[in-house]
């Protein structure tokens, strides 16, 4: 699955439940992955594929490079909260739930924890698996995230 799909899937799962979200970046556009707002509360994604959005074969990224993604994430991430650092906006990492993305996401899952990251794992169907910090299930059960 390649950034551009996890993308799209993470747009319309927010815009399922109510959020105004703005198109999707595909490619190499730069900024925010996905950006969407509901009840005043600003939602920023940093996604990853696990093959290039060019890829034409089944082409898929090694083991150092799905590492170097998931830091990279959580660094775009930090960046944002570091930028917009309001109580009322949400980072989420957003990645294919395939088994060497979990791997390695389990190794820094208590970190990301901690910096009250949310997780969005997209299915081969499309459809959404959320994991989050159990400090914010309130306010993602109020915003029909949960």
């Amino acid at each position: 699955m390649n950034e551009d799909t996890v993308n799209q899937a993470v747009a319309s799962f927010l815009i399922s439940k109510g959020f105004d979200c703005e198109i999707p970046l595909t490619g190499r556009q730069q900024g925010v992955d996905v950006k969407a707002k509901k009840n005043n509360v600003s939602i920023y994604v940093e996604s990853k594929g696990s093959r290039k959005n060019s890829a034409a074969d089944d082409e898929v990224f090694d083991h150092g490079q799905l590492v170097n993604h998931m830091a990279r994430q959580i660094y775009t991430l930090m960046k944002y909260e570091s930028a917009n650092s309001e109580w009322n906006n949400i980072y989420i990492l957003a990645n294919p739930d395939i088994e060497r993305i979990r791997i390695e996401y389990n190794k820094v899952k208590n970190t990301v924890q901690k910096l009250q990251f949310v997780c969005m794992w997209v299915q081969s169907d499309n459809t959404v698996i959320v994991e989050n910090p159990k400090s914010m299930n309130n306010l993602l059960f109020d915003l029909g995230i949960l």
